[in-house]
Parts: structure tokens; C-alpha cells; sequence
């Protein structure tokens, strides 16, 4: 009985949506697994990249600019990487969106169809007695 739920649930999701946005989500999740992955590694912004970017002869404002631009830098592509995510996480969203939907369905079907077998059982029961009573 249980398999039988389980087997009607899985065959109401909508699989084709669930197949079509497969790819891209699989794509995002590894994009933004790939980044994190990299940025993991941190580079601290340290005077020594600056230095080794820019000349050895720099002023203390110079310096901090160079900082600075680095930080911005940084900013940035964490920017992207937000953006990344939250494009997976609305597709994954919207995929579990929809299969609660299909299983809130899948749930009152459920309960119409055993409320129906309970009353078509109280029906056989009755006519079996009303037999024997006969």
C-alpha cells in the first residue's frame, strides 16, 4: 500500500520541469562550488601585494589606494558570487515550490480515495450481514 503511494507521488511530480532544469542548476551549483572552492583560498590584502604590483617606492596614501582597489576587487566578484547564488537557490526554489504542490495534491487525493474505500467497505460489510440476516 505504501509502495503503491509512493510510486503514484513520484509519478505526478513533473519530472519533464525537474529533467529541463536539471542542467542549469547542475551548471550554477558547480559555478558557484568552483568559486568558493577558489576563493577558499584566501589572499590576504597585504602590503606586499600591493608592493609587488605597484612600484617599491610608493607614498602611504599610494599605498592605501592600492589597498583599496584590491578590497574593491574582492568586493566584486563576491558580488558575483551572490548573484550566482541566488539564481540557483530561485531555481531550487521553484522546484520545491512545485513539488509540494504536486504532493498537497497527491495528499488530498489520498484522503478522498481511503474515505471513499472506507465507505464502500461499510456498504460490502452491511450487505454481507444483511445476507446472513436473510
Amino acid at each position: 500500500m505504501i509502495a503503491r503511494t509512493i510510486l503514484k507521488v513520484a509519478s505526478q511530480i513533473p519530472w519533464d520541469k525537474v529533467i529541463e532544469l536539471a542542467p542549469s542548476v547542475a551548471e550554477r551549483a558547480g559555478t558557484l562550488w568552483n568559486s568558493i572552492k577558489s576563493k577558499n583560498k584566501r589572499q590576504p590584502v597585504e602590503e606586499r601585494g600591493v608592493y609587488a604590483v605597484y612600484s617599491t617606492e610608493l607614498s602611504e596614501s599610494d599605498i592605501l589606494k592600492a589597498r583599496l582597489d584590491r578590497l574593491e576587487e574582492r568586493v566584486a566578484s563576491l558580488e558575483e558570487e551572490i548573484q550566482a547564488s541566488s539564481g540557483l537557490l530561485k531555481t531550487l526554489a521553484e522546484q520545491n515550490t512545485s513539488l509540494v504542490q504536486r504532493i498537497e495534491l497527491n495528499r488530498v487525493r489520498l484522503i478522498r480515495q481511503s474515505l471513499l474505500f472506507a465507505g464502500v467497505g461499510a456498504v460490502l460489510a452491511g450487505m454481507i450481514v444483511y445476507l446472513f440476516i436473510r
